[in-house]
């Protein structure tokens, strides 16, 4: 992984702190210890060795989920204070301070390859035009999260995969790396993929997609740190699917009265995850594929777009401090239209949202339903 900036850290942890109002973590909590500028001053101090880490550190430094809601109002263009708090967290497992909450998802990770646990029977599936031997076009990603609690989710991707007639693979998925990152063990990380780039190299693809944010972020910003670039094309779900949409492969069904179930009256409104939002800049996409079906009326929360607020799925968070997560994912649910069914692309979000009796769907979900 690449090293500390501690320029970068010290501009965070002098600055006026206008992030606090965006900060989940704090909002959450009201701990100052975890505010933005409160993690940046502890994991600051530690890096040049005037504190050491204990659990209680190691706890306040964990406690971000990632968002990059800091960085709205943050007057460092330069600064990306999740990555300065993760690289920050690398040496504490090493010097042996752990989260003694995450050590059985770990160990799962080292024996299941999955945080989860032991995975059902392989979710294998492809789809080779002409009965091609290998060489697929695509590798469909769908993540640990996905495939541990929402397999309905994956069979609508590849639902849709084969409506558009793309030639596709899903592996038996080893996870990307990802948790063991977050959570300090970054040989763990490396070795998850080391596996990963194997397989997806023995696959022949040239294109990997993914529904999941937090695996694209890790394929595309992580492994080239563990010196395991990959060397395919990495895109997200959102953006490929409206690729499909714009190709002609993907046609809007005839509307079908009645239909509409667990999206009552029509009316949706889109959370926009925070790693599609902020880091892949993916905000027009969805939007542009939801805005497309007849009979659908998006009715935006507030905030929304590059401005959304975390649902308190990122970060692993909901794993290691789940009522915490509940309690930001209250908050967010506050911002979205009482009427409007739910639609999000990510199975982190979607989990998170999963707090009230209204109906949570993901975007591939309402794809396989309205596209042929």
């Amino acid at each position: 992984m690449a090293e500390v900036n501690m320029e970068q850290l010290l501009n965070c942890a002098l600055c006026p702190n206008m992030c606090r109002c965006e900060c989940p973590a704090l909002q959450a909590t009201g701990r100052e210890a975890v505010a933005p500028a409160g993690k940046g001053r502890l994991a600051a101090l530690i890096n040049e060795g005037k504190l050491n880490w204990d659990e209680a550190m190691l706890e306040a430094a964990s406690y971000c989920l990632a968002c990059r809601g800091c960085t709205i109002h943050c007057p460092f263009s330069e600064l990306n204070l999740c990555d300065e708090l993760l690289f920050s967290r690398m040496p504490a497992r090493p010097q042996g301070v752990t989260l003694p909450q995450v050590d059985p998802y770990l160990n799962n990770l080292r024996k299941y390859s999955s945080p989860y646990g032991q995975k059902s029977d392989p979710v294998i599936k492809t789809n080779r035009p002409g009965e091609r031997a290998g060489g697929e076009e695509v590798i469909f990603f769908n993540g640990c999260t996905s495939l541990a609690n929402h397999p309905p989710s994956i069979e609508a991707a590849a639902s849709v995969l084969l409506k558009a007639g793309v030639s596709f693979r899903m592996t038996e998925e080893d996870c990307c790396g990802y948790p063991a990152l977050v959570w300090g063990d970054r040989e763990l990380g490396r070795q998850l993929a080391e596996e990963n780039k194997r397989k997806f190299a023995e696959s022949g693809a040239t294109l990997l997609v993914t529904n999941c944010p937090e695996c694209w972020l890790t394929f595309s910003e992580y492994y080239p740190d563990l010196e395991q670039e990959l060397s395919l094309e990495i895109i997200d779900g959102p953006s490929y699917f409206l690729r499909l949409i714009k190709e002609g492969r993907l046609e809007l069904k005839e509307p079908d009265p009645g239909s509409s179930g667990e999206l009552g009256a029509g009316v949706i409104s889109y959370h926009d995850p925070c790693i599609w939002a902020r880091t892949a800049g993916t905000i027009s996409e969805p939007r542009e594929i939801l805005q497309a079906i007849p009979g659908l009326e998006l009715n935006e929360a507030q905030p929304s777009g590059s401005l959304t607020r975390c649902c308190g799925g990122g970060s692993m968070f909901q794993l290691a401090f789940p009522d915490t997560a509940a309690a930001v994912a209250s908050r967010r649910l506050k911002e979205f239209p009482s009427e409007a069914a739910l639609v999000t692309a990510c199975p982190f979000c979607r989990e998170g949202l999963l707090q009230e009796d209204r109906p949570v769907l993901e975007l591939v979900e309402i794809l396989d339903r309205y596209f042929k």
